[in-house]
C-alpha cells in the first residue's frame, strides 16, 4: 500500500522535465562555460530521439490511413470534416507564424557576432530543392539518411495504397502497422524518460554559453504560443456562433470535463473518451461524432500546428535564418503532415519538433531545450487539438441538418 502511494506521488514526465530544466539552469549559472561539457548528455538524448522518431511517424501515418480507409459510404461527411481539418490547420500555422514573427522571441537568443564573419547562419531549403527531396528514391535510404520529408511522402503513398486492398488483406496490413506503432510508442515513452537528463544537460550548456539572456527569449516564446492558442480559440468561438448557431459560453460549460482532461493529461488520445462523452451529452449524432472525433484525434491537431510553426521560426530567428514565402509554405505543408502523423501522447510533439527542425537544417538543440518548458505550452495546445475536433463536428452536424431540412431556414 505504501509503495502504491509513493508511486502516485511521483512527478509526471512533463514536471520532471521542468525540474530538469531548473537543475540545468542552476548548474549553468554555477559552472559557467564549464557547463558546456555536459552537452554530450543532451546529444545522447537527440540520438535516441533520432532512433525512434522517423520510423514512428512512418508507422503511425500508415496505420492511421489504413484504418480510416476502412470506412465506406461516408464520403460527403469525410469531405466536409476533412475541409474543416485542413482550413483550421492552415489557419493555426498562419496565426503561429504571425505571432512569433511579430514578437521575435528567438532574436534575443541569437549569439553575438564574434567578428570573423566566416560562419553564417544555416541556409533554409529552397522550394525547388524541397520538392525534389519529397520524392523517395530508395525505401531504405530515406530512413538511413534521415530524410524526414521523403519518409512522410513514402508513408502517405503506402497508406493511400492500403485503400485499394480489400477484406482480410487490408485488415492484416492495418493490424501490422497498428502493432508496430504501439511498439514504437512504447519505445518513445522509454526514450522520453531520459528527457529530463537531456534537457538538464542542454539547459546547463546553454546557460553556461549564453548566460541569463536565455530566460527572456524562452518567456517570450511561451507567451507567443499562448497568444496564438487564444487566437485559435477565438476562431473556434466564431465558428460556433456563425456556422453552428451555438453559444460559445454554453459550449464551454458543456465541455468542462474535456477542458480539464486535456489540461491535466496533455494527451489527445487520452482526452478522446471525454470528447466522445461530451458529444453524446450535447445530442450530436453518433453516426457523425463516432467518425469525426477519432479521425480528428489523429489527423487534426491545430494546437500542434501552432507549436511546430512556432519552434521553427523561433529557432530560425535564433540562428539568423530568414524565411521567404516559399519556406513559409513548406513549414505549413510539412508541419501539417507531421502533426497529422504525430502520436497523441503526452510530450509526443517533442518528437515532431525535432523532426521539423532537422528537415530545415536548423539546430535541434534549441528544440530539445524548449522541451524543458514543453508542459507550459502543451496544455493549451492539446486543448486546441481536441476542441477543434468538437467544434468541427458541430459545424458539420449543423450543415447536415440544414440539408435534411431539420433546421429551419
Amino acid at each position: 500500500m505504501r509503495s502504491v502511494t509513493t508511486k502516485r506521488r511521483l512527478p509526471s514526465l512533463g514536471n520532471l522535465m521542468l525540474i530538469g530544466m531548473g537543475v540545468g539552469v542552476a548548474a549553468g549559472i554555477v559552472l559557467g562555460e564549464s557547463a558546456t561539457r555536459l552537452a554530450f548528455l543532451g546529444d545522447i538524448f537527440i540520438r535516441l530521439l533520432t532512433l525512434v522518431a522517423v520510423p514512428l511517424v512512418f508507422f503511425n501515418l500508415i496505420g492511421a490511413l489504413a484504418s480510416s480507409g476502412a470506412s465506406g459510404g461516408v464520403s460527403r461527411l469525410l469531405l466536409r470534416i476533412g475541409a474543416w481539418f485542413a482550413l483550421t490547420t492552415v489557419a493555426a500555422h498562419i496565426i503561429s507564424l504571425t505571432v512569433v514573427g511579430l514578437l521575435r522571441p528567438g532574436a534575443g537568443l541569437a549569439r553575438p557576432a564574434e567578428g570573423s564573419g566566416e560562419a553564417g547562419p544555416a541556409a533554409s531549403p529552397g522550394f525547388e530543392d524541397f520538392l525534389f527531396t519529397l520524392v523517395p528514391d530508395n525505401a531504405l535510404g530515406v530512413f538511413v539518411d534521415d530524410r524526414v520529408t521523403a519518409v512522410v511522402v513514402l508513408g502517405l503513398m503506402v497508406g493511400f495504397a492500403t485503400w485499394g486492398l480489400t477484406g482480410e488483406r487490408r485488415a492484416d496490413v492495418t493490424r501490422f502497422f497498428a502493432s508496430g506503432t504501439a511498439l514504437l510508442r512504447q519505445l518513445v515513452a522509454g526514450v522520453l524518460w531520459f528527457g529530463p537528463v537531456g534537457v538538464a544537460a542542454l539547459a546547463a550548456a546553454s546557460v553556461g554559453e549564453y548566460g541569463s539572456s536565455i530566460f527572456g527569449p524562452l518567456g517570450v516564446y511561451i507567451a507567443a504560443i499562448w497568444i496564438a492558442d487564444v487566437a485559435i480559440f477565438a476562431l473556434y468561438f466564431a465558428a460556433l456562433r456563425f456556422l453552428a448557431a451555438t453559444s460559445p459560453l454554453s459550449f464551454v460549460r458543456r465541455t468542462a470535463t474535456v477542458w480539464t482532461t486535456t489540461v491535466s493529461t496533455c494527451s489527445s488520445l487520452a482526452s478522446l473518451g471525454a470528447s466522445l462523452n461530451a458529444a453524446e451529452k450535447m445530442g450530436l449524432p453518433r453516426s457523425t461524432y463516432a467518425l469525426t472525433l477519432p479521425l480528428g484525434a489523429q489527423f487534426n491537431k491545430d494546437g500542434s500546428a501552432v507549436l511546430l510553426s512556432g519552434i521553427v521560426l523561433f529557432t530560425a530567428q535564433a540562428v539568423g535564418v530568414s524565411f521567404g514565402l516559399g519556406e513559409i509554405l513548406i513549414v505549413i505543408a510539412l508541419g501539417g503532415l507531421l502533426s497529422a502523423a504525430a502520436p497523441g501522447v503526452p510530450n509526443g510533439g517533442i518528437v515532431n519538433q525535432f523532426l521539423l527542425l532537422s528537415a530545415f537544417g536548423l539546430p535541434v538543440e534549441i528544440g530539445v531545450l524548449v522541451a524543458g518548458i514543453y508542459r507550459l505550452v502543451d496544455m493549451p495546445t492539446t486543448t486546441a487539438n481536441i476542441m477543434g475536433d468538437l467544434v468541427g463536428t458541430m459545424v458539420v452536424t449543423r450543415k447536415q441538418k440544414e440539408e435534411s431540412g431539420v433546421v429551419a431556414s
